[in-house]
């Protein structure tokens, strides 16, 4: 109880909020928008995903700051490659005892994935999606309930381009179609999947700073998951509460936090929200390879990932990636350790660093790393990543540590700087880039 009674009070008089400071009741408001079924684990593209941003654009509205997106809106738009699934033209005929039982697309069964042309009479199929792709050559049917998420998240629709062109398609089939017995035999036909360019969204919202307004401090996370799939349980539905719906909750938190604030910043801030995390850090490439702001203002990125769900007695810790590149943690540490937060040692740290959505940044010689305050516990990216699973006093503290460390960025007469081992960091992948241009050519 002691211990909580002093970071109530460091939170308190927090001196870069005058009067205002993240308070729980907020962040639980804000996660379990963005963490809940509604949104279907927000896949990149998803009808989740567009919920999300939507969402964050209607309270960066809210809150007064200003569209940081393309066309004077919140949205950074950028495409990718994509197909589009079409299950009209799908052809499925389930051979039971010789006799062929024509089923139906849409109502009978349902697109899952393809990444090709398929077709074939009397070809034996798999119950259970192969936990790699490329490890089947034998297209899979799902017997699948027609009021469950997957059958829901499946069906016509595009798709981002990704894993092995030749795998097998998978089909979900309504529940008690699939015999019992096996071998499970099928006639399928699908056409060659239509190449697409699918639109995706970053959200951004910029509060302008003072005296140094035309540089930057970036606060970032990304706010897609991996969306719905088979599992082994029940739950279909990856929520992704604490990857990363922790870290895009403390952005709109922080944001919201700032704007109201009567101390103005003298470098602006720029909140962002990156999509397609998940499926290589897509959102935030695109960004830096099209930026709204020269990178060289951009005096340094903060990004926020898994702030929710510590181990076992290490509540009240956080730790940075990358931590020997820069100065970065040294400037961060004193802003923590004020509302009780220290900061760590994390194994994996190095190794997390090009995990996320400060690499990019880091790649185009900008001070960028993420900062975390959890573990990679056994619910990352399983279905069990749920609300319920958050500790909240421990990531609410953590947010407003966060927040001081923002405001000493924004407001230090000297940017952070890459040390040494970072230069050579950093020269070390320029190099490996242009090698691997060269074999590309």
């Amino acid at each position: 109880m002691m211990r909580f009674t002093v970071f109530l009070s460091a939170l308190i008089c927090a001196p870069f909020l005058p009067g205002q400071v993240v308070e729980e009741s907020r962040v639980r408001e804000i996660l379990n928008f963005l963490a809940s079924d509604e949104l279907a684990g927000r896949n990149s593209p998803s009808p989740g995903l567009e919920k999300a941003a939507a969402y964050l654009a209607e309270n960066f509205t809210k809150a007064g700051l200003e569209p940081a997106g393309d066309d004077g809106s919140f949205f950074y738009t950028y495409s990718l490659p994509g197909l589009l699934l079409d299950e009209s033209e799908i052809k499925l005929s389930l051979v039971i005892d010789g006799q062929r039982q024509v089923l139906e697309a849409g109502k009978d069964f349902r697109i899952w994935s393809s990444g090709r042309k398929f077709e074939a009479e009397g070809v034996e199929c798999d119950r259970v999606r192969a936990r790699r792709r490329s490890a089947s050559r034998r297209p899979t049917l799902l017997e699948t309930a027609t009021d469950s998420p997957l059958w829901k998240s499946a069906g016509t629709r595009e798709v981002l381009q990704r894993g092995t062109p030749g795998a097998a398609p998978t089909l979900l089939v309504r529940e008690g179609l699939l015999p019992k017995e096996d071998p499970l035999i099928a006639d399928l036909m699908l056409p060659e999947p239509e190449k697409v360019d699918v639109q995706l969204k970053n959200v951004m919202a910029m509060i302008p700073g003072t005296d140094l307004k035309d540089e930057f401090v970036v606060i970032g996370a990304h706010y897609d998951h991996v969306g719905v799939g088979p599992a082994a349980g029940k739950d279909q539905i990856f929520n992704g509460a604490d990857d990363d719906a922790t870290g895009t909750t403390a952005v709109l938190a922080l944001a919201e936090a700032f704007i109201k604030s009567e101390q103005p910043m003298r470098r602006s801030l720029l909140f962002m929200c990156f999509s397609a995390e998940e499926k290589g850090l897509r959102g935030s490439r695109a960004y830096v390879e099209r930026p709204t702001v020269p990178l060289e203002d951009i005096a340094a990125v903060v990004n926020i990932e898994m702030l929710g769900r510590p181990e076992e007695g290490k509540e009240m810790q956080a730790w940075v990636t990358g931590r020997a590149l820069s100065d970065f943690e040294a400037i961060c540490k004193p802003a923590l350790a004020s509302v009780g937060v220290d900061t760590v040692v994390f194994p994996m740290e190095a190794r997390l660093f090009n995990a996320s959505d400060n690499a990019p940044f880091f790649a185009a010689g900008v001070v960028a790393h993420s900062i975390s305050a959890g573990s990679l516990h056994a619910d990352y990216h399983q279905p069990g990543d749920e609300v319920s699973k958050v500790a909240f006093a421990h990531m609410t503290t953590v947010i407003n540590g966060i927040g001081l460390a923002i405001a000493e960025f924004a407001n230090r007469d000297e940017r952070p700087a890459l040390n040494e081992e970072g230069k050579a960091a950093l020269e070390a992948r320029r190099q490996a880039g242009t090698r691997g241009r060269g074999r590309r050519r």
